[in-house]
């Protein structure tokens, strides 16, 4: 059980990931600008973002098996529409369904973590999931470049139509089986009664609010750069391969992989989260500024750099953690939603804003009857994920990290403090 719902987690990943192995080919295609293409891969998360406050809760009312067995044919619809797609509002319908059904990805996994073992295996097993999951992120990199190359990205998004297609079968025929002592499903109160209860205590803390802007602002790199404009910079400024520019941007991912559940369990055992983040805040400014802004440098350095990079971005998860925190417990449910919901809000106006910098800096520049970015265009651009960096670094600083209190009574007196 949990091995399936790790496997849909790592195609979410593939999904989310893979129009940056074929930028060239799908601006050719449609015959679009950096804006446009934006706009395009963002569309997943016009449907992820809203979706992530009341999946949680869709899932407690009507269990894994049905959810994933129909998030998995959706995202499948969409990949397969995106495939022979001619027209862009076609393909965009296609991210919107591959959002769609991703947005039960991780959420699922944790469900199916939380009711089909116990409870101290619940971290290990969540902790390891993500990691594995993650490794999706990486194979819709370098691997699927060198697949587009061989194949042409047409065949590539069918294959990943018919992986998505695999999973709904054996979803449908592996998930019947029921935990021992499954969550109770949430019949009584309707959809609405429930997101008003766990959201409306978290609404009211402005703590909320600016600890997931700082989210935001620090997945910047990871929503913008490795997950879309790294590996056409790479490729167009060393004049390599997209297939080698692949693989060195995938290296984000991989340190996300290695560096989340190290510094997690380092922030659990401190019982500190600011100091992470704001060390992991700086330190992916450093690790970052000289991928974008020196010239010539060797490429092992550039594989080691964008390592360094993913493990000093990943303790952005920290922020999750922050969210609880920072209200009472019955708020907890409600933090993390909100906080999701923010972060996937904000990047979807990532890409197509980097798209419009992009543009902006090349001037409408034409070759060969397409538009042409130069490796300065990019830089150029590319400032701002350095500065969303600093911006996300002084707000934290004002981020006062005391918990908000809960109501007391005191005995037989009825007053509130």
């Amino acid at each position: 059980m949990w091995g399936q719902a790790v496997l849909f987690l790592f195609y979410v990943f593939f999904v989310r990931i893979f129009p940056t192995a074929m930028v060239p080919e799908l601006l050719e295609d449609f015959s679009i600008t950096a804006t446009s293409f934006g706009t395009l891969s963002a569309s997943y998360f016009y449907a992820y973002a809203p979706m992530q406050i009341p999946v949680g809760i869709l899932m407690d009312r009507f269990g894994a098996q049905k959810l994933l067995a129909f998030a998995s044919l959706t995202c499948a619809v969409g990949t397969f529409l995106f495939a022979i797609s001619h027209a862009l509002g076609l393909a965009k319908i296609g991210r919107l369904l591959m959002g769609a059904g991703s947005s039960f990805g991780f959420v699922g996994m944790v469900y199916v973590c939380s009711n089909w073992f116990p409870s101290k295996r619940l971290a290990l097993l969540v902790g390891l999931g993500n990691s594995i999951g993650m490794l999706g992120a990486l194979g819709a990199e370098g691997p699927l470049c060198s697949l587009v190359e061989k194949l042409g990205w047409r065949p590539t998004v069918q294959i990943l139509s018919v992986a998505g297609a695999f999973l709904f079968v054996t979803f449908y025929i592996l998930m019947k089986l029921r935990p021992q002592n499954p969550t109770p499903h949430l019949k009584a109160q309707s959809l609405t009664v429930i997101l008003i209860k766990h959201l409306k205590p978290v609404c009211s803390n402005y703590k909320i609010y600016l600890n997931a802007i700082v989210a935001l602002l620090f997945y910047s790199t990871t929503a913008g750069f490795a997950s879309l404009w790294g590996t056409p910079f790479i490729a167009q400024k060393y004049g390599m391969e997209k297939s080698l520019a692949g693989y060195i941007v995938s290296m984000t991912f991989l340190g996300w992989i290695v560096g989340a559940p190290l510094i997690g369990s380092i922030s659990d055992r401190f019982k500190v989260r600011k100091p992470f983040l704001l060390s992991g805040i700086l330190l992916t400014g450093i690790t970052l500024f000289p991928v974008i802004c020196v010239d010539n440098l060797p490429i092992w350095t550039l594989f080691m750099l964008l390592f360094f990079v993913g493990i000093f971005s990943s303790p952005q998860l920290l922020n999750l953690s922050l969210a609880i925190e920072l209200n009472p417990k019955q708020a907890k449910g409600g933090s993390i939603a909100l906080t999701n919901f923010i972060v996937s809000s904000g990047s979807l106006m990532i890409q197509p804003f980097f798209g419009f910098l992009l543009d902006r800096s090349s001037a409408g520049t034409i070759k060969d009857g397409l538009p042409f970015y130069s490796a300065a265009d990019y830089r150029q651009a590319m400032i701002s994920f350095l500065l969303a960096l600093l911006l996300a670094f002084l707000l934290l600083l004002f981020l006062d990290l005391k918990p908000k209190k809960e109501p007391m009574k005191i005995a037989n007196k009825g007053v509130r403090v």
